[in-house]
């Protein structure tokens, strides 16, 4: 838990792999069942990539999170 409460707005480098696949498509604005769809996953886990994101990118929702994308993308 504590790893967890140190990745808040930690940016890129507290993403996993899964997270860094759906960050892109979550930041072009692409609905959480087309890129379930797209990568073979539930929606349910696109949600919880989505806010766990969310979370370690330090941002509340999508238009943020493309801002961020796009002004720092990734290293």
């Amino acid at each position: 838990m504590k790893d967890f409460e140190e990745a808040r707005g930690a940016g890129w480098r507290a993403l996993t792999a899964r997270e860094r696949d759906v960050i892109h498509p979550v930041a072009e604005g692409k609905s959480n069942k087309f890129i379930a769809i797209e990568l073979g996953i539930s929606m349910r886990t696109v949600e919880a990539h989505r806010a766990r994101i969310f979370y370690k990118m330090g941002v509340r929702n999508a238009v943020q999170l493309a801002r961020e994308v796009c002004t720092n993308p990734e290293p």
